[in-house]
């Protein structure tokens, strides 16, 4: 009789097993079938503004954002649950992308409600619309407070195009010049460029123009054999695109000023993405006479 019923608790134990196996399997594919559908509809949206697809990321990507999805259910909010930015979970992932930035959701089922409300926030339409970005990891959590989350992660790989940096940053400096019929600046030469290359490194570590062994901006041209002399240094951090952080450069009159310095002849910029550090994009503008 012992036996007996052992091994019917044994079979209802491995029924129960086989149970919640098939869910979790179920899970994937459903809300592989959510993220499907939110990035065609996202597709859609960038067509219509002339912007070309996204595609599906990584596996490893879309882990990330899964994760995601699941933290917000903890913290609704950019900040994840360990009190850092929501793009620190891409290399506790693997991922190497560069990140544009993240929109997420909450208490919506279906994707073209999701989209909907994205559409309602200039913020989180910027980033569905963002020309730089081209891959896109999504997550889709059913449970907490809210009973539906949803994250979708903007990406670009690494050294693609933020290559072109550097070209449009002069552009749109010169552009402001040009209202004001200041000369056009030039771009630096190589030494020039290493030293502002450096400093984006170093304000990664150190949000600040002393750099992280104390001393002043300007002695890192030096140690690079530059024989310009600086007419200013500008720093930023967050801003995801040249746009971005030139609008913000002239809205903020001390780094106005620098670009719009008429002794000024030369520019070099540096940009760091650092995944572990606070704003994740790191910027430096060095002008030089």
């Amino acid at each position: 009789m012992r036996n007996a019923s052992m091994k019917v608790l044994k079979n209802l134990v491995c029924c129960a097993a086989f149970i919640c196996l098939m869910f979790v399997l179920a899970m994937p594919a459903h809300a592989a079938s959510k993220a499907d559908e939110l990035l065609q509809l996202v597709n859609a949206e960038r067509a219509q503004a002339g912007v070309a697809p996204l595609s599906m990321g990584s596996s490893a990507l879309n882990a990330a954002a899964q994760a995601r999805a699941e933290e917000l259910t903890v913290n609704y909010s950019y900040n994840r649950p360990n009190g850092s930015r929501e793009f620190t979970i891409l290399p506790e992932y693997g991922v190497d992308d560069v990140s544009v930035g993240e929109n997420y959701w909450a208490a919506a089922e279906n994707a073209s409600d999701v989209v909907a409300a994205w559409n309602r926030y200039d913020f989180f339409k910027e980033r569905m619309l963002d020309k730089d970005a081209t891959s896109v990891g999504i997550g889709y959590y059913e449970g907490g407070e809210y009973g539906n989350y949803w994250v979708m992660i903007f990406t670009y790989a690494r050294g693609t195009s933020e290559n072109g940096f550097a070209q449009e940053v002069l552009a749109l400096v010169n552009a402001e010049r040009a209202k004001e019929n200041l000369a056009p600046l030039a771009m630096g030469d190589a030494k020039l460029q290493a030293a502002a290359d450096e400093r984006a490194k170093e304000v990664a570590k150190v949000a600040s123009h002393t750099r992280p062994d104390g001393t002043n901006c300007f002695t890192v041209l030096k140690e690079y054999g530059v024989s310009d002399t600086a007419t200013g240094e500008n720093a930023a951090w967050g801003e995801t695109t040249p746009e971005k952080v030139v609008a913000d450069w002239m809205a903020s009159e001390g780094h106005r000023v620098n670009i719009m310095d008429p002794a000024a002849k030369y520019m070099c910029l540096g940009y760091n993405y650092d995944a572990n550090s606070q704003w994740g994009h790191n910027w430096i503008q060095i002008f030089a006479k």
